[in-house]
């Protein structure tokens, strides 16, 4: 995936965890979905042609010692990664550590979609990729361009639906019948069972 499909599908991930959590609209929940956006290319600095690679002075040496889609795309990484923001006690504003881990996971979920998949297990040798070929996604495809539009679609209408429930209640019965429709937006992207895995790794 290219660095706007994965910012975009940090975006997304990380309205859907807000609103499993229930999360009033603050600066700090637009700014965590800001710092995901930003952070979601990075993961990519392993790759010498990418656009985090082209855009970071000396970034493109990385690539020079890590494998695409190896280390930086791991378990192991993310795990690291989490005890370094959450774990050692660096008083690190919540909003920027969950937006941090948030952006840094986000792409590798949907690398997992690329034909030749991720080394998720790293150092193991196991490559985790799509169980069929019909359900892989080449890089900047026209099935990569119809997930990005349809991920930039969904985090707009979403937030669009999610700010409207947090409205004064005068505007939303002014509203008539799209507070039923903003419910029905809401509702499907409301996953308790996430709110409650994120609630437990307190990402907030």
């Amino acid at each position: 995936m290219i660095h706007t499909t994965h910012a975009v599908f940090a975006v997304a991930l990380t309205e859907v965890m807000l609103a499993s959590e229930h999360a009033p609209i603050t600066w700090q929940a637009v700014a965590t979905a800001a710092v995901a956006y930003a952070v979601a290319p990075v993961p990519d600095i392993d790759q010498p042609e990418s656009w985090i690679s082209r855009h970071i002075p000396g970034a493109s040496v990385v690539s020079m010692f890590v494998r695409h889609r190896t280390l930086t795309h791991s378990l192991l990484v993310s795990t690291l990664l989490y005890l370094v923001l959450f774990g050692l006690g660096l008083r690190i504003p919540d909003w920027l550590a969950t937006g941090i881990w948030v952006g840094w996971v986000s792409h590798w979920v949907i690398d997992l979609v690329n034909p030749r998949g991720v080394q998720l297990f790293y150092p193991l040798p196991w490559w985790v990729k799509p169980p069929v070929p019909w359900l892989a996604i080449e890089v900047e495809s026209t099935g990569e361009t119809v997930i990005r539009v349809a991920l930039t679609a969904f985090a707009v209408l979403f937030a669009l639906a999610y700010l409207f429930l947090h409205a004064p209640l005068e505007i939303q019965h002014a509203a008539g019948g799209v507070l039923s429709d903003a419910r029905r937006v809401v509702g499907w992207g409301t996953w308790p069972w996430f709110g409650a895995v994120c609630r437990f790794l307190h990402l907030q």
